[in-house]
């Protein structure tokens, strides 16, 4: 088997990070590796944006809790089972000591699929860095937020995706899988 296999074969999510910062040029090369992924007519409409602040993730934090429940909440969802978690002091980034939120251009013209591409890669890519990753979707209703689209200067773009990167506390186990099903095959 190949490093590339490999490397997608072991990838998991990562919910517990040491106090380890990642420099900026491997934040950077992580990024450019999503910023690699296809995406639809070569538009190149993915955007990104980094905070590395500790108190300022834990802001986003707590605000991206109280959003994404009125969210939800907004949309009929029954989010009984959820509100233990978001009512609590848990900050949704783990620990991380590096969020990088993806964004979309209004040029884009598949912008969940790029943004999804860009994350994917970015996850792998994290990976065969030594470093763990985890899609945290609890973080969606944050571009609704005008405060974070000021500080993110993601003006005119929309939120698609958010990523925590860092260095896993723990040794990455991949997630077990079942058999692939494939329902059919034509030809």
């Amino acid at each position: 088997m190949n490093d590339t296999l490999k490397t997608i074969y072991n990838r998991s999510s990562v919910r517990a990070y040491n106090d380890e910062k990642v420099s900026e040029d491997v934040i950077k090369e992580v990024i450019n590796a999503g910023f690699h992924a296809a995406c639809g007519l070569n538009a190149q409409a993915t955007r990104f944006a980094v905070v590395t602040d500790k108190k300022k993730i834990k802001e986003y934090s707590d605000k991206g809790k109280k959003l994404f429940i009125q969210m939800m909440e907004a949309s009929g969802n029954d989010i009984s089972g959820l509100k233990t978690i978001l009512d609590s002091n848990d900050n949704i980034f783990y620990g991380a000591p590096a969020v990088i939120f993806v964004f979309t251009a209004p040029n884009a013209l598949t912008p969940v699929e790029d943004a999804s591409l860009a994350i994917g890669n970015m996850m792998i890519a994290a990976r065969s860095l030594g470093l763990g990753t985890c899609w945290i979707g609890f973080a969606a209703a944050l571009g609704s937020d005008p405060d974070f689209v000021k500080e993110t200067r993601s003006e005119g773009l929309a939120h698609r995706g958010t990523l925590i990167v860092g260095y896993p506390k723990n040794e990455q186990n991949p997630t077990p899988r079942g058999e692939v099903k494939i329902l059919n095959w034509i030809g």
